[in-house]
């Protein structure tokens, strides 16, 4: 197991341990301020409301003690997760000067309309990837038509666009430059049957073109007689 996982699993063992620690410390002195009320009030108050009294004292002993041990140990649970590494870090983009022509707040405004268009392909591919492949935004070419592409091999691209119609569902297809046409994408699986139904499609041939070239070499003569020993024949 890899030392940043087991670092990771002891922080949050160290965690866990902290918060049951600090309810039970809390329920140990919300359940001993009612006892020291029980012995210390006379018997005769509160009536038959004295064990209801009771129970409400030890819930609202127990919260403020949880309270109270929460903003102590918020510190040691910073410390113990300062130098985690499972958060990720997006780089802060700077923003840009205002544009001084229409030229360059068109420019500008066209950088954006793309930006905007792989970034909500990023989110909308949720739908078809749970993992983090397509989700990432930087592998996302956006386009001002408010379409985004997707570089997937050589060949294959998975093309984002918002369908037609008031309800404007993203739609997800491979572009591949068959004579199929675009290949409907509704989870990542589609794209790996893809991919796998390729490969299979493409081994026949590089077997053929493996084949050949024996054949070819073997019909080749093995040697050619020289100009002399033609003549000699002739005669």
């Amino acid at each position: 197991m890899p030392q940043p996982t087991q670092r990771r699993i002891t922080k949050e063992f160290a965690d866990a341990l902290l918060s049951t620690g600090s309810v039970a410390t809390s329920l140990v002195i919300g359940v001993a301020a009612v006892h020291a009320a029980w012995i210390l009030a006379p018997a005769n108050w509160f009536g038959d409301l004295r064990i209801i009294v009771a129970g409400a004292l030890c819930v609202a002993v127990a919260a403020g003690a949880e309270s109270i041990l929460g903003i102590v140990l918020d510190p040691l649970r910073c410390r113990l997760w300062a130098t985690s590494t499972t958060t990720a870090v997006r780089a802060v983009r700077p923003t840009p000067p205002v544009a001084e022509t229409q030229e360059e707040g068109l420019a500008q405004i066209t950088a954006a309309t793309e930006a905007d268009s792989a970034h909500r392909a990023a989110i909308a591919s949720w739908s078809l990837d749970h993992g983090a492949l397509f989700s990432s935004e930087d592998r996302w070419r956006g386009y001002a038509n408010g379409e985004s592409t997707f570089y997937v091999a050589p060949g294959v691209v998975l093309h984002y666009r918002l369908a037609d119609g008031r309800l404007a569902q993203p739609e997800f297809t491979l572009l591949t430059g068959d004579a199929d046409g675009p290949v409907d994408v509704l989870t990542v699986r589609d794209v790996l049957q893809y991919l796998i139904s390729q490969k299979k499609a493409e081994a026949p041939a590089r077997a053929a073109l493996a084949g050949e070239a024996p054949e070819e070499r073997s019909a080749l003569p093995v040697s050619m007689p020289s100009e002399a020993t033609a003549s000699e024949l002739a005669f």
